[in-house]
C-alpha cells in the first residue's frame, strides 16, 4: 500500500522539488541508436544514485483534503518523502531553513485512502530543533544533527510529528 506524507505550517511554505540533483539531456546522448528522431526526447539522468533522492513539496490536492483534520495548522501541503535517510535529510534541513524561530510544522503520514481516520496519538513524536531534542530524551549533536534526523527518524502509519524550532 502506499503511504502518503503531509506537512502544515502556520504560513505558505515553498512548494516545489528540493535536494535532488537531476540533469535533462538529450536520448541520442544516451543511447545513440536514437539520433535519427524528429523530435528530440529529453531523459533524466543522475550522476550518483543519492541524486535521484530529496523532497517534493505540492499543494494539497482536493483528492487528499480529509487530512486536513489531523493537523492544527491552516497551510497543509502533501510531501513526497522517500524513506532514504538522504531523503529524511533533505527534509529536516528544508524546515530548518523554513521554520521561524517560535514556531512549529507539523509532519503526519498515512495509508492511502486513510486520510479520513483518526491520528494514532501514542506515536506522537516532537522534535525541536533549538534545543536539538528528538523525543523527550534523544539529545542531539549541534554539528551534525540533520546527519542523525537522517539516520533515526522513520514515518510511521498514523504518526503526527511536531518540529518546533
Amino acid at each position: 500500500m502506499t503511504v502518503h506524507h503531509y506537512i502544515g505550517s502556520p504560513y505558505e511554505l515553498p512548494t516545489g522539488s528540493f535536494g535532488i540533483k537531476e540533469t535533462l539531456v538529450p536520448l541520442s546522448e544516451v543511447f545513440p541508436f536514437h539520433r535519427n528522431q524528429k523530435k528530440e526526447q529529453l531523459i533524466t539522468i543522475y550522476e550518483k544514485e543519492e541524486d535521484a533522492y530529496g523532497i517534493s513539496i505540492n499543494s494539497l490536492t482536493d483528492e487528499y483534503s480529509d487530512i486536513k483534520h489531523a493537523f492544527t495548522l491552516p497551510y497543509i501541503y502533501e510531501l513526497s518523502c522517500d524513506a532514504h535517510s538522504k531523503s529524511i535529510r533533505e527534509l529536516f534541513t528544508y524546515i530548518e531553513e523554513h521554520l521561524i524561530e517560535g514556531c512549529h510544522i507539523e509532519l503526519y503520514s498515512c495509508l492511502d485512502g486513510d486520510e479520513a481516520e483518526e491520528k494514532d496519538s501514542s506515536l506522537d513524536t516532537f522534535i525541536n530543533l533549538k534545543k536539538l531534542y528528538l523525543g523527550k530524551y534523544y539529545k542531539l549533536d549541534k554539528k551534525k544533527y540533520i546527519y542523525e534526523l537522517g539516520e533515526m527518524f522513520t514515518f510511521e502509519d498514523k504518526q503526527f510529528v511536531a518540529v518546533v524550532k
